[in-house]
């Protein structure tokens, strides 16, 4: 085989070696240097275009790479913004939804110490007006005695403590026992005692005194002992208004409409 030409192998006429090329400076650059392809009958063979004509449009090529990058970095940079944007917004906005929780805690702390507040003077003015309630109106106790004291019976005293009330007396003859009795009956019946804490704790005849006789039977002594019945509110105030006792009626009405008692 023959040796190739140096012509043959860069792909250059050797008619237009010594010659200018259309296009091209006079003096040459480096686009005007040969260029070596040593695969030159084989591209034309199968109809590829030689490296010369390949890398006469590089420069276009070139431009449009860099072209096609610029975009595509630009795109990128545009991408990067707006994420950047939008995580500022999401911060702002979670930065006022921490001051809101923050006021929110401290209203919801305020609003506890409130209610607390509000518990503790409820549960003073319960106690208050529980003890108002339970308060036994001396009016009412002496009409309700002196209604159920029988014809026969005299009573000496009456002592009302917290839960009970304490009575003493005398019975006189005939049927002083009787008497005695029914005046046990009677407060069985009374509204604001409890018939079954009805108790006669003493029950003697009074000794006779002084130098005369009096001729009879003496009384008979006798104490008796009562519970108080447990009254609701709307009961009490019926019974208050029953016996006559209008200034404490008058006191449970106003505890009922500020709501203190049930």
């Amino acid at each position: 085989m023959s040796p190739l030409s140096l012509e043959k192998l860069s792909g250059l006429d050797p008619r237009k070696r010594s010659g200018t090329a259309p296009g091209t400076r006079a003096n040459g650059g480096p686009e005007d240097w040969p260029v070596l392809d040593l695969l030159r009958e084989t591209r034309q063979k199968i109809g590829q275009q030689t490296i010369a004509a390949v890398l006469a449009e590089r420069r276009r090529l070139l431009l449009q790479g860099t072209s096609a990058g610029a975009v595509l970095l630009g795109v990128v940079m545009g991408i990067s913004a707006l994420v950047w944007l939008r995580h500022q917004l999401i911060k702002a906005e979670m930065g006022q939804l921490d001051q809101v929780e923050e006021e929110a805690a401290a209203l919801q702390q305020q609003l506890t110490s409130r209610n607390k507040q509000l518990a503790a003077v409820t549960e003073v003015n319960q106690q208050l007006s529980g003890a108002l309630s339970n308060v036994r109106p001396t009016s009412a106790l002496m009409a309700d005695l002196q209604l159920r004291t029988p014809e026969g019976v005299q009573l000496l005293s009456a002592e009302a403590g917290s839960a009970n009330l304490s009575l003493k007396g005398l019975a006189s003859d005939p049927k002083a026992f009787e008497r005695i009795n029914a005046l046990e009956l009677e407060l069985g019946r009374s509204p604001l005692l409890d018939p079954q804490g009805i108790t006669l704790s003493r029950l003697e005849r009074k000794p006779e005194t002084g130098d005369k006789p009096t001729g009879g039977p003496t009384p008979v002594q006798f104490e008796v002992t009562a519970r108080f019945a447990p009254l609701e509110s709307g009961r009490l105030l019926q019974v208050l208004r029953e016996l006559g006792s209008a200034g404490m009626a008058r006191r449970l009405e106003l505890m009922q409409k500020e709501g203190l008692l049930p």
